[in-house]
């Protein structure tokens, strides 16, 4: 793979990255995307798991930002059906007035956000936010309860609470195979295209690129156009383009998965979007059988160590002892925990939640040593990555004067292709599945909800082979590994235990799953034992030391 040549270089396959790709190679460029770690691996990999509009964003009058995002909230809704779901969500206020005049300046520009929002702000915004999100509406409009009401649907919430506005937002259940499926449907729109995870640029040699593949092969390549997609990375990678710059100003976003049976059928399904004592917003919300925790907001500049520290554990219990008085919260509760920064604009802002959120494309011009303009994407939300990356095509390929030939806003998403919608449709397409592969229904009910339409390729495989459950996660099978294995680009273990599936984060990997998991791995990819073994205690290590999780021997 020596002197590769390619319309666009996009270095950093997070949700950006992959977006933008998926985006050019519908409009046949020939595109290569890199990244240093697997594809979704960095800030990709640490969201809140919403497909949100930016409630917040109202506040300091980010109204651009809150139309776009909840339009793009409902297209994601439509065309990734199989990881985007509509999410009810109640958002508890303990007063009628309060806030109200800090709101307002705030929104003209004060550099404090409200301390409270009283249930007046609470009404007004959620109209506002219905309001934003009327185009292509999927979901009902906000209701506003009494503290009656809000305490009969979750009994455990505090007496304090003056009333609750219920509104709808939406949830991704799996945001890295969310990024895979975007960087695989642009593959399969432009097969001459690249896709290399585990692959870090190595240095620019004039107007070369050099990159270590995992094999322990080096990529060169040129291109009329280089986009750095790296999020918080971004400064680091124009450094080994050669180009000083200081475009980000990352802050970190730390959240915590409990294992806790009340609280979940407390929620029923709901996520209750509250402000702690402090000011700071926080969230709480069912995923997957746990309870999904977070989110802090804390100015950091260091990806690659970043993780989520006892003080951040602490701020979560104590906020929900004090929203929840009637549950009880420990450490020991805690299966998971992760951290990521986000790739904010540099900003001189004393509080990192007033940081804009929105996107922006400074760019570097090609020079005589560098024959190639540099692009970095700052900035920018998981909701909003489909039209942020059709705004960046668009300025690409307007510079290589090309035309654009298919639009995303309707596209569907890898597994959300044909995805069948109502009861009906969806009842003919598992009895088709059923009478092909004579699976159980059950089986092929789970494979659609997890994968989408690939269920069908999935269901296929398993029916052909002899298969066993994974140990402590009886809902997966050696099968379904084998082909994910096969077929979704997996380099190292924890590709497939950390994003290709959520057995890592939901609790269910025991030490003999893993086992398991890694000797179906190990044929599929020709390891031998020595190397088997290195992959397993390599990802041993990354879950202990990153995410609070300890596989016994």
């Amino acid at each position: 793979m020596q002197d590769e040549a390619f319309d666009v270089i996009i270095i950093g396959a997070g949700i950006n990255g992959a977006g933008l790709f998926r985006d050019l190679c519908e409009q046949g460029l020939r595109c290569l995307i890199v990244d240093k770690g697997d594809f979704g691996a960095g800030t990709s990999a640490a969201p809140s798991r919403l497909i949100h509009g930016g409630l917040k964003y109202l506040e300091t009058a980010e109204l651009r930002l809150v139309a776009e995002s909840t339009h793009e909230r409902n297209r994601l809704l439509r065309n990734a059906p199989h990881v985007v779901h509509p999410l009810p969500s109640m958002l508890p206020a303990f007063s009628w007035l309060r806030g109200t005049g800090a709101a307002l300046r705030t929104l003209f520009g004060a550099t404090n956000a409200p301390r409270s929002r009283g249930a007046l702000l609470v009404k007004i915004g959620l109209a506002l936010y219905d309001f934003y999100g009327a185009r292509d509406r999927v979901m009902p409009r906000h209701r506003l309860f009494s503290r009656r009401t809000a305490r009969r649907m979750i009994p455990a919430l505090t007496e304090r609470v003056t009333a609750a506005g219920l509104y709808y937002d939406a949830v991704v259940t799996a945001p890295e195979r969310l990024v895979l499926e975007l960087v695989e449907d642009g593959l399969a729109a432009s097969p001459e295209s690249m896709a290399c995870n585990w692959t870090p640029l190595r240095e620019r040699q004039a107007h070369q690129l050099v990159f270590d593949r995992p094999d322990g092969r080096q990529l060169t390549a040129t291109t009329g156009y280089l986009v750095n997609a790296a999020g918080p990375w971004i400064d680091s990678v124009n450094a080994r383009l050669g180009e000083k710059t200081a475009f980000i100003g990352g802050t970190k976003g730390s959240h915590i998965l409990l294992n806790h049976d009340e609280l979940v059928r407390q929620l029923d399904g709901r996520m209750i979007y509250f402000e702690a004592d402090d000011g700071r917003i926080c969230l709480v919300f069912p995923y997957n059988g746990r309870a999904l925790v977070g989110s802090t907001d804390i100015p950091a500049d260091d990806p690659d160590r970043v993780r989520c520290e006892e003080d951040e554990v602490d701020y979560f219990l104590e906020s929900l002892r004090q929203l929840l008085p009637a549950l009880a919260f420990s450490k020991d509760q805690i299966i998971y925990r992760y951290s990521g920064i986000r790739p904010l604009p540099n900003s001189e802002s004393d509080v990192p939640g007033l940081i804009s959120r929105d996107h922006s494309t400074p760019l570097l011009d090609e020079t005589a040593e560098r024959p190639f303009p540099i692009l970095s994407l700052v900035g920018g939300k998981w909701t909003t990555f489909r039209a942020f990356a059709e705004q960046v095509a668009d300025q690409v390929l307007e510079t290589l004067q090309r035309s654009r030939i298919r639009e995303t806003g309707a596209l569907p998403i890898g597994g959300g292709r044909d995805f069948p919608s109502g009861p009906q449709t969806r009842d003919a397409w598992l009895d088709a599945l059923e009478q092909r592969t004579y699976l159980p229904r059950a089986r092929l009910e789970t494979l659609l909800t997890r994968y989408g339409t690939r269920a069908a390729s999935i269901a296929a495989h398993e029916a052909m082979a002899a298969t066993a459950p994974i140990a402590g996660a009886p809902d997966h099978t050696e099968a379904e590994v084998d082909w994910l294995v096969r077929n979704e680009q997996v380099v190292h273990l924890e590709d497939l235990v950390m994003r290709r599936t959520l057995l890592a984060i939901t609790g269910q990997l025991t030490r003999e799953g893993l086992s398991q998991i890694a000797s179906v791995t190990a044929r599929a990819l020709g390891w031998d034992a020595a190397r088997t073994d290195r992959e397993v205690g390599r990802l041993v290590d990354r879950l202990a030391g990153s995410h609070g999780v300890c596989i016994a021997a």
